[in-house]
């Protein structure tokens, strides 16, 4: 069987005997110049499932071809992290979707300058993303009050923190959820909140790393580890 010429996303897709393109899924089978010539679309609902149907320029529907379940293995891997500012944002999300993270939690801290964003655009960009890098899962967003998550999650929690002593190492994160802060840092009753709660805070080697960059940073070494 031929590689997919287009792989597309959409959530919560079920095998159907044919389907058509949605105007915007058929601009792009035409941006790769494949909708002049027989192809295979595979459709992929985001959570394991890929679907392959038979393109054809003579007819407007693709007809079913075959079903595939990819189960993953691995432990869910999630990172916490304030919202990057600008078009820093449509970045981060694009590099932690290609690394094969899992799950996003962006959180609304005392200093968060950034404290909302467009859910639906967010998700398009982590499905153009997965799709270009040929994920099978797709990264999962949500947006919390930082206070309130990290109080329900505090004994899975490590902290990314630029002024601490205790020097980041990639064992230490294991099994954890990093945070990663604001630019503007923590506020101090959430310092205080983390040292009442013996929570774990590691300065990563090097400079003082943007918000984005040090998410990144956290996002590889839980995929790939040290």
């Amino acid at each position: 069987m031929l590689e997919p010429g287009l792989i597309l996303f959409r959530a919560g897709f079920s095998q159907k005997p044919t389907i058509s393109l949605f105007p915007e899924e058929l601009a792009h089978l035409r941006a790769l110049r494949l909708s002049k010539e027989e192809t295979i679309v595979q459709i992929r609902d985001g959570v394991g499932g890929l679907y392959d149907y038979q393109f054809s320029p003579l007819s407007k529907e693709l007809k079913f071809l075959k079903e595939t379940k990819i189960h993953k293995e691995t432990e869910h891997k999630t990172i916490a992290i304030a919202l990057p500012k600008g078009n820093r944002f449509d970045f981060f999300l694009q590099k932690v979707t290609e690394i094969g993270l899992d799950s996003v939690v962006f959180l609304v801290f005392r200093h968060s300058i950034r404290k909302e964003f467009n859910l639906e655009r967010a998700e398009k960009i982590v499905k153009e993303a997965a799709a270009q890098s040929k994920q099978t899962v797709l990264l999962s967003l949500s947006i919390e009050t930082a206070a309130d998550w990290m109080d329900s999650h505090k004994e899975s929690l490590v902290v990314f923190h630029p002024h601490r002593s205790e020097v980041f190492s990639a064992n230490k994160i294991i099994g954890k959820i990093p945070v990663i802060g604001p630019e503007g840092g923590f506020h101090v009753d959430e310092e205080n909140w983390m040292e009442t709660n013996q929570i774990p805070r590691l300065t990563l080697p090097g400079g003082v790393l943007r918000t984005e960059t040090a998410g990144i940073v956290a996002a590889s070494f839980l995929v790939y580890g040290t």
